[in-house]
Parts: C-alpha cells; structure tokens; sequence
C-alpha cells in the first residue's frame, strides 16, 4: 500500500510528529511505502522517520530536495494549504492521512484518487481560545474540517462523539517501550524531585505544578526540588527550580527515570492521551495527574483541575506512603500501547 501524509508547513517537535514519524516507521518495516508531503522550507524531522520526504513550494510544485532559500509565503498558512493541495492533485496513492486541521481541506478538495482519513489527534478548536481575528478563523477552520467527509480516526475514545466529531474508529498513539522503560540509576535518592513538562500555553497546568510547589519548598526546604523539562529559563528564577531541556527521545526517557514524581496539571480534554503521563508510567515513575488516559484511581493520583492545593496533598501523600502497586498497574497497562499494535490497528481501517 502506498501512503502520504501531507503537512502544512514542516515538521514540529510535538508528540503528534513523533506518532507519525513512528507510524511510518512501522507500516514501512511492513511492507508499505510511505511519504511525507511537506512545505519545501522545512527542516529535518525532529523524530527520525525512514519515509521518503517530498517538498512542495509556493506554487504547489514537487521536489525531492528542501530549499530554505526559497520565498516565504505572502499568505501563511492559506498559501500554503492551496499549494499542498496543487501537489496532492500531481501525486497517487492508496491512502491519503490528513493529520491536522490545517490538511483536512487540502486532502478533501484534491483530486488524487485515494482513500482519504484524518487522524485527529486532538479537539483543536479548544486551542485557539485568544481574542484575536486569527484565532477565530483558525477556529472555524479547524471545527469545519470534522465536517467534510473524511474518514476520521480519533486517538482517544473521548472524541468518538465530541463536539463535531462522530466516529467509530479509534487508534492510540503508540509508545517505544524500548526506550521509555525503568532506569533507577538516573534517581537521585537524597532528594524528592518533581518533574512537568513544562508549556507557557494556560491550559497545560504548569502554573499550578509550580504553585504547589513553592508550598512544598516551605515545608520540606532542599529535600525537594522542580525539575521543568523545556520551560522557560526566567523560572529557575524560582527557588528549588530547575529547567531543563532533554534532546530526543533517549533524553526523555532519562528526564522522567531521574524524577520521583510526575505531575500533568492540564485542565482541558482530560480523557485524552498525554504523552507525558504514558512515558512516565512506562518508567515506572508515579503520577499525579488531572485525568489523562491512562490515568484512573487503579494506576495513578488523580487532583482536581487548577488545584494547587491538591497537587500539594497528593505529593505529600506519596511522600508518606508510596503505592508501589499503582506504579506496578500503570506499567501493565502501557504494555498495550506497543508501536507495533498501533500501526496495525491503523492499517487494518485503511483496509476496510
């Protein structure tokens, strides 16, 4: 089978790449030929990915070779969604993967004779909540693009009927459990470290991981300590704080082996996948957390939304009396989340 997955621009450092360069991975080491469709301006993927890699420029025109000499698009995004859907129209394929709101309408209005899915790998329209006229037209956007008749594949069974989207296909992001497994050697056993991915964005949480805290910090003093992977560097500022930025996969793994507890303090879509809480739970590392699947009472610590007290308390409860069987739980239910079942599941609705 032979499969494109077009962007809008190039390759992001967020989870939703590494699922596709993964998923490309995989159907490839199947059998499959895989290629991504990108702006020609792009850069390397952050996640390696052993797909071809084609470039379209402005005018929707292919090349195999990136050129970041090129001039940038007067319209952004909307240059850039006509000019994907121009090289759509020029290629063939048996699968077309739309995989943003931004690809929806490209990968709907093309001509190319394939079947065409939309991996939904989140309720987009919740994330561009500012007061601004572009946010409220990429809200539209991205609202409409549930309604053009693709064939959607949702990543956590709360969007198989949210808002506007109505599936019943359902595909987990898959996890390298190779990579993101139990490394005790990286703790440090002389101090209690928290640790959260850390995003400016409110809804990520971050400001009442960092609330808590600074209570925990007056209690215990240096015994505990923040390790903030990719914050910004200003909050080292605070005291007991510290910022750091893991470079890949392998780091990550380290970053969460090194914590004692991690902490997702997100306040929106609570029934979703968050990366975070599977690595750590692949790490064996307890978690507290607002409700990410595959959080539950059984495997993790479950707070309230924008609650730093509860954080607070529930970090003093596993102080005082760590579960070990919640943490052992947790690793029995990421074992499912295995890349190889993953990209399966997805190649067995392309085949319906």
């Amino acid at each position: 089978m032979k499969i494109i997955i077009p962007l809008v621009g190039s390759f992001g450092k967020s989870g939703g790449f590494r699922v596709l360069s993964q998923l490309a991975n995989h159907w490839i080491k199947d059998g499959h030929e895989v290629s991504f469709l990108c702006y020609i301006q792009s850069g390397d993927p952050y996640f390696p990915t052993q797909a071809e890699i084609l470039y379209y420029n402005n005018a929707g025109i292919l090349s195999k070779e990136k050129d970041l000499n090129q001039p940038k698009a007067l319209l952004g995004m909307f240059t850039l969604r006509r000019a994907l859907r121009k090289a759509l129209d020029t290629l063939e394929a048996d699968v077309v993967l739309a995989n943003h709101c931004f690809t929806a309408m490209p990968v709907k209005k093309s001509v190319i004779k394939a079947r065409k899915f939309y991996y939904v790998q989140a309720y987009e329209p919740e994330y561009y909540y500012h007061n601004t006229v572009k946010d409220f037209i990429y809200k539209k956007i991205s609202k409409n693009s549930y309604s053009l008749g693709l064939n959607i594949i949702v990543n956590a069974s709360m969007y198989q009927n949210y808002y506007e989207i109505k599936t019943n296909r359902v595909v987990f992001p898959g996890l390298d459990l190779s990579v993101f497994k139990p490394v005790e050697e990286y703790r440090n056993d002389e101090k209690i470290i928290l640790g959260t991915i850390a995003r400016s964005e409110e809804y990520k949480g971050t400001k009442y991981v960092v609330e808590a805290f600074k209570n925990l910090r007056k209690k215990l003093g240096n015994k505990v300590e923040l390790h903030l992977a990719f914050g910004e560097p200003s909050l080292e500022e605070i005291d007991g704080v510290k910022v750091v930025f893991p470079d890949g996969d392998l780091e990550l793994a380290k970053y969460y082996n090194s914590l004692n507890i991690y902490i997702c303090a997100g306040t929106v879509q609570l029934d979703a996948i968050h990366y975070p809480v599977l690595e750590s739970m692949a790490c064996k590392i307890p978690v507290i957390t607002t409700g990410y699947y595959p959080a539950s009472t059984d495997n993790a610590y479950l707070v309230p939304i924008k609650d730093p007290k509860a954080i607070e308390e529930a970090v003093s409860i596993l102080i005082r009396n760590p579960d070990k069987n919640k943490q052992q739980v947790a690793y029995q239910d990421i074992q499912s989340f295995r890349w190889e079942f993953i990209a399966r599941k997805m190649m067995n609705y392309f085949n319906e």
